[in-house]
């Protein structure tokens, strides 16, 4: 499992493999009185001379090593930039490992930097394979006026001879100089585990300001796009209103989507079921409230779709029609990665033959979109996956055809999509945004911005745009968030999701925390933001190793409680009010969907569920034997515990044969029912764990309930 964090410095004793200078000396005896660090190896000199000559550039002009004074280190070397590049890594400073590194040993990176303009300078820190680019460690930042020095320890990926691993700063952003000092690559082999070092992040985002004027902004707009309200006129059978009636309305379900990345094999009965992780999709919070979407994370993607890495194809259908079938919905990911490495092999096989990329792709949306548990149950697809930076399958159809800039044939996928089934909402993924930090005028941008533009003037109606939201690369400014929003939305008039929120490693719990909290309350003010997921939830089962929201022990971290006080405290609504005299209460609540009871007196008269979508008016007319003879539970009997065991066995008894029972979901799914079943029958508990309200009605029309807490 590999692990990174950016810290302070610590001290210890060094093999020495050449002469140090005072910096050096300075350095392990830090390490070795703070944190008891001792028996490192120099993987670059620790010479301050040497390591500074040992870096290169590009891109700009980089002066030699010069002197400085006033700080630990003695000397130092700049880079300008006189322009900004195309991309990131149009300009660069990196220098390689002098000594071997043995492949999960645990070094140290060390390195002192800083902006020599007035405004502070914007860089990618990168320790990486040199020849897959493979990352290490990888941090996008923003570098003021004075030293800052970055300490980030790491358990090496692979074996790295000499050269094979190089580290430094990418700096085509802007035009902008920076200074670096103070270089140290230290290799502790496996003397102690990556835990024994603190974090510490020169890392913080614009907007974190707890007065930051962006937050009543939010509130006001989450006021006004996220909740409706619901007028209940309740009145007698004759018609006559009924005041003080009690209305209750009881939340179930965001209107707004919340889930994770899934896989197939853990859930539904497949070959890896994990009862813990399965529970989690419903029980996110512990108190019964879940995700109302999820997305597969790999298996309805082309290859693992065909090649069936994780399960069948049927187990994955099984899945999709399961989490369909308990309330959950399913987005699907996605239909083409346009790729190489991404597509099936015999794709770039036939690069040069147009007519057959073109009919295998046909065949695959045909074969995945009519498959039985898919068709009709999947209802949204990425279609697209990150054509801005993955443009082979364009480049192979360019020149052919019909084909100017070989774009259009990511016209017709999404035609044949739409032809095959008109009702999917068309999604285009990508990461080159919000993920990056890149902001209107950027070269990355605006292409992402042209090919979609291309799309839609080819007379495609795109429904939405799914921002990644991978920060793992550097926090971006909140500010720029919702720039980036408000000109898609403007631009293209598609909706919005965040479709793959997680971040790096580099973050601590507490700062990971601030950072969701306040992404996901600037995307849940936005009015074109329908849902927010994350790339993963739990430790065990993420691509960095690192959920988002549950540790490896299924512990909650930071960022999980934040998430879950926000969606399901903050913009939760419980409420109860009265009606006036004449009959009539309103309550304003989140959209979603709710359980509404009314009652009269203490005893309940209606019980439904409603969705709550726009201003809605609803209409209740009480029993006539509302307020006479109610049932009681002296009368009714409910012989097992609650909370209940799933699967178990509830004895059920009235005095007076119901004429009616059922059990509903809190989502409002009905689970069972049965009509006239007599004075005692069985009822059993559900599989899944989660809330769920038994109601009987009598002949008479009265009306008793209960919650039922299945674990």
């Amino acid at each position: 499992m590999k692990k990174f964090f950016l810290l302070l410095l610590a001290g210890s004793f060094f093999v020495q493999l050449n002469a140090q200078s005072a910096y050096y000396i300075n350095l392990q005896n830090e390490l070795s009185s703070k944190y008891t660090l001792s028996g490192g190896f120099w993987s670059i000199p620790a010479d301050e001379n040497l390591a500074l000559s040992n870096f290169g550039g590009y891109g700009g002009t980089f002066g030699a090593s010069t002197t400085t004074t006033g700080q630990s280190f003695t000397r130092l070397r700049q880079m300008t930039i006189s322009s900004p590049g195309t991309e990131p890594w149009s300009s660069g400073i990196s220098c390689s490992n002098t000594q071997a590194i043995t492949k999960g040993s645990i070094c140290l990176m060390v390195i002192w930097v800083r902006s020599t303009g007035a405004e502070k300078a914007k860089v990618n820190l990168f320790l990486e394979r040199a020849n897959t680019y493979e990352k290490e460690i990888f941090l996008t930042t923003e570098i003021g006026s004075e030293w800052k020095r970055f300490i980030a320890p790491f358990d090496a990926d692979f074996d790295y001879a000499a050269q094979q691993l190089n580290f430094g700063f990418h700096t085509g952003y802007k035009a902008q100089s920076i200074q670096i000092a103070g270089v140290a690559l230290i290799d502790f082999k496996n003397k102690y585990s990556i835990d024994r070092f603190p974090i510490e992040l020169h890392q913080n985002y614009a907007g974190a300001e707890a007065n930051a004027a962006w937050r009543t902004e939010a509130d006001q707009r989450i006021e006004q796009i996220r909740k409706a309200n619901l007028m209940v006129n309740v009145t007698k059978a004759n018609g006559d209103p009924v005041a003080g009636a009690t209305v209750k309305m009881e939340m179930l379900e965001h209107e707004f989507k919340f889930g994770s990345a899934v896989t197939a094999n853990r859930i539904a009965g497949n070959n890896r079921q994990d009862n813990t992780y399965q529970q989690k999709i419903f029980d996110f919070d512990g108190k019964g409230h879940g995700f109302n979407e999820v997305v597969f994370e790999n298996d309805m993607k082309w290859d693992a779709w065909e090649e069936k890495w994780f399960v069948s194809n049927t187990d994955v259908a099984k899945a999709t029609s399961w989490l369909n079938d308990r309330g959950v919905a399913v987005r699907g990911h996605n239909l083409v990665w346009p790729a190489w490495q991404y597509l099936p092999d015999d794709m770039e096989k036939n690069k040069t033959n147009p007519t057959f990329l073109k009919q295998r792709i046909n065949n695959h949306l045909s074969t995945i979109l009519n498959y039985p548990g898919i068709k009709g149950v999947v209802k949204e697809w990425d279609v697209l996956n990150e054509i801005t930076y993955n443009e082979e399958l364009a480049k192979a159809m360019a020149g052919s055809p019909g084909y100017v800039t070989g774009r259009e044939i990511y016209v017709d996928i999404l035609k044949k999509v739409k032809e095959i089934d008109p009702s999917i909402k068309l999604y285009l993924n990508d990461y080159t945004t919000i993920d990056q930090g890149n902001l209107p005028g950027s070269v990355v941008y605006e292409r992402t911005k042209q090919y979609l533009k291309e799309i839609q003037n080819a007379g495609i109606k795109i429904d939405g745009i799914g921002f990644q939201g991978h920060i793992s690369s550097g926090l971006v400014s909140i500010y720029d968030v919702k720039t980036t929003l408000d000109d898609f939305y403007t631009t293209f008039g598609a909706r919005a999701k965040i479709t793959e929120y997680d971040y790096g490693i580099l973050v601590g719990d507490s700062l990971a925390a601030r950072f969701t909290t306040d992404f996901l309350t600037m995307c849940f003010s936005h009015p074109s933001v329908d849902g927010f997921l994350s790339w993963g939830f739990w430790q065990g089962a993420h691509w960095l190793s690192n959920g988002p929201y549950y540790r490896l022990d299924w512990s909650m971290r930071p960022a999980g409680k934040a998430v879950s006080d926000l969606l399901f405290n903050k913009w939760w609504t419980n409420t109860s009010t009265s009606t006036n005299a004449s009959g009539v209460a309103q309550v304003r609540g989140f959209k979603g969907k709710y359980r509404i009871t009314v009652s009269l007196n203490g005893k309940v008269g209606y019980v439904d569920t409603l969705s709550l979508t726009e201003n809605t008016n609803l209409a209740v007319s009480l029993p006539t034997s509302v307020g006479l003879n109610d049932l009681t539970k002296e009368k009714f009997k409910l012989q097992i515990a609650n909370p209940i065991e799933r699967g178990a066995l509830a004895i059920i008894s009235c005095s007076e044969a119901p004429l009616h029972v059922q059990l509903v979901g809190m989502d409002g799914r009905m689970m069972w029912k049965v009509n006239k079943p007599g004075p005692k029958f069985n009822l059993v508990a559900p599989d899944t764990p989660g809330l769920y309200y038994l109601q009987v009605q009598l002949a008479n029309g009265q009306l008793w309930g209960e919650k039922l807490l299945v674990q």
